[in-house]
């Protein structure tokens, strides 16, 4: 699918390219957390309870609070997504929710290492949560585009299907799902290198949160074009009704 099919799709917020895009930066985001901000997940939680388990272990205040305090914020940027979702009725509220992530990426990247990690990655992970639940479908299936775990499950599973049990259907799902694995790992293994390659430079490291602002601001305004060619498809269908 091309940036032109994306602009003119029915559902655009489904589309492959989109989902890809968004699970890249949530993963560069998460590496850049990881790595810059007390070694916290900004989005995967899993490994946060098992940090946040080695911190109390450890007997280490502000580990423990920044896990917990990441955690809950998650928590509480998914629950804003259904409040959101139930009292904005526009087609465009996917936008405003996208416009939370780039807006407190954007500001983390000004802020000084000073600034104590459990007020950064906590907003960070409340805006991947309404990035990861306001885009949670591709070409009609579910995906997560925080943590890569359930689309590994469902690339494998649906990969086997495929070639094992000639099941033709599930060729889609297979490629899918299996560009989103590697999207995943793309996001991580970009920012890293990005890091690395600020850091010897010695240039500004904590700023390269910003390459995400970057592509989040690109899918954002691709996203908004095609819901306006969406909404005048829709006039028009209407009118020749």
């Amino acid at each position: 699918m091309s940036l032109k099919d994306i602009i003119h799709s029915n559902q655009p917020a489904e589309s492959r390219q989109l989902a890809c895009a968004l699970t890249f930066c949530g993963r560069f985001i998460d590496a850049y957390t990881y790595i810059q901000r007390g070694h916290t997940l900004s989005a995967g939680q899993t490994g946060n309870v098992i940090f946040f388990s080695s911190a109390l272990a450890d007997h280490n205040i502000p580990g423990m609070i920044n896990r917990a305090s990441t955690f809950i914020a998650f928590s509480l940027g998914l629950l804003m997504v259904g409040l959101f979702h139930k009292y904005v009725k526009s087609h465009y509220w996917r936008v405003f929710c996208l416009f939370s992530i780039l807006v407190i990426c954007a500001v983390v990247g000004f802020l000084p290492k000073s600034v104590p990690n459990f007020y950064i990655v906590p907003s960070i992970a409340f805006g991947l949560a309404i990035q990861n639940a306001s885009f949670s479908k591709i070409e009609g299936m579910g995906y997560n585009n925080a943590f890569t775990t359930g689309n590994l499950k469902k690339s494998v599973v649906a990969w086997s299907a495929f070639f094992f049990g000639e099941d033709k259907s599930k060729h889609t799902a297979t490629v899918n799902y299996m560009l989103l694995v590697i999207s995943f790992g793309l996001g991580a293994i970009v920012s890293a290198l990005l890091q690395k390659i600020f850091l010897l430079q010695k240039i500004f490291i904590l700023k390269t949160i910003w390459f995400a602002v970057i592509l989040l601001t690109a899918i954002n305004i691709i996203y908004l074009i095609a819901l306006k060619e969406n909404k005048k498809i829709d006039l028009n269908n209407l009118a020749n009704r």
